[in-house]
């Protein structure tokens, strides 16, 4: 019987940490949408064909791809990849304990990898730095703490939540024009005091980030 892909699939830390990795992310991202061999993807992502069989191997062996169906060519069989689930979540069954682990997992899937996402944007200048919100296609990061009631956290918690699960479903069904946009978002009780309000650092000149 023919594996299909699932909408949803739990990891534990040690497979969402190989998912932390921008390019491994982006390939399963790129197998969500359908089967594609290593050929393919290389030449999608711009990407030396050998390196790319690394990350596939890896992908593979964490169980966040697997080999949909091999076709012939020229004597040799071809693999094409599929994603195992259209999105995946860390395993947070851990009776009520802390996993440093898990944390530093989706730690590093979270911010490393848009650190890194964003430094490449700006170095190549997808990112212009010319530009401030609301422009398209400007950098918009903001960081604040504040100090609120129980009620006024679940109204910014309900929110937050709100507006990531509307694009993410966006992310599942992406149209056929347009370009790609990420969005991360945040919230956490903190013990960090906030200081007396000061401006906010912006972009304001185009080689200001180099």
């Amino acid at each position: 019987m023919a594996r299909t892909i699932s909408e949803q699939q739990v990891i534990d830390s040690a497979s969402f940490k190989v998912l932390a990795d921008p390019n491994r992310s982006l390939l399963v991202h790129r197998l969500g949408e359908s089967a594609k061999s290593a050929k393919q993807l290389a030449a999608e992502m711009d990407c030396p064909i050998t390196r790319l069989y690394y990350h596939l191997k890896l992908l593979q062996a964490h169980g966040l791809i697997f080999v949909e169906r091999t076709r012939k060519v020229s004597g040799i069989f071809e693999k094409y990849y599929r994603a195992s689930a259209r999105a995946f979540v860390i395993d947070r069954n851990t009776d009520d304990q802390e996993d440093p682990a898990r944390s530093q997992a989706l730690l590093a899937f979270v911010f490393d990898q848009s650190r890194l996402d964003i430094s490449n944007g700006l170095r190549s200048g997808r990112i212009d730095t010319g530009k401030l919100p609301p422009e398209v296609g400007a950098l918009m990061a903001y960081r604040t703490v504040m100090k609120l009631s129980p009620t006024q956290a679940q109204d910014l918690y309900n929110k937050l939540l709100a507006l990531y699960r509307e694009y993410d479903a966006l992310a599942k069904a992406p149209g056929e024009e347009g370009d790609f946009y990420a969005l991360v978002a945040s919230a956490y009780p903190t013990t960090a005091q906030q200081a007396a309000p000061g401006p906010k650092p912006r972009m304001r000149a185009r080689r200001a980030a180099e």
